[in-house]
């Protein structure tokens, strides 16, 4: 699997400096989503290019916000579950984000059992209705919660170890 960018930021390294404590992950890993996001912003074609590294790191921010926001169905009806697909568990695996992965592979499973209903555009009350019809992802949210601080940190360990797939640091 080639790796390489034709669109990597530029992120300082002094940035992911003051940014690496063991507080919160995060703050480290948005030095390189905030990038990814404003890059997209001025021209949503730039992720035609983005590597497989770099579309992982997005698709684990998204999946991380909807989870933690509004759990698997959100992620599913704000058509972002990238997770579910090829190379996102492989690349995960290969990070280290075992936990991770495993509770997507499982949600993957539901989602293709209510795919129709979980796609089909939906009214808001519609939407709210299928929390109370499909509980089934709600076991696996509960578990992304008890390990998503240990596993973001696993991410973020990688992306230290593997910066120039992420950014240009200077």
């Amino acid at each position: 699997m080639a790796n390489e960018s034709k669109n990597l930021p530029i992120v300082k390294a002094e940035d992911l400096k003051n940014a690496d404590h063991d507080d919160y992950a995060w703050d480290y890993l948005f030095n390189f989503t905030d990038k990814y996001f404003e890059m997209i912003s001025n021209d949503p074609q730039v992720l035609r290019d983005f590597n497989d590294s770099q579309l992982v790191l997005l698709a684990y921010n998204y999946l991380y916000g909807e989870l933690v926001n509004g759990g698997f169905i959100q992620l599913i009806n704000n058509r972002n579950a990238y997770a579910f697909e090829s190379p996102f568990p492989e690349i995960m695996q290969s990070w280290g984000a075992v936990k991770t992965v495993e509770i997507v592979d499982k949600a993957k499973v539901i989602f293709e059992k209510h795919k129709e209903e979980l796609l089909r555009d939906k009214t808001e009350a519609e939407f709210s209705e299928l929390y109370k019809k499909i509980t089934d992802f709600e076991p696996l949210e509960e578990e992304f919660y008890q390990c998503m601080d240990e596993e973001t940190k696993i991410i973020k360990k990688y992306v230290k170890e593997h910066v120039n797939d992420f950014a240009t640091v200077v």
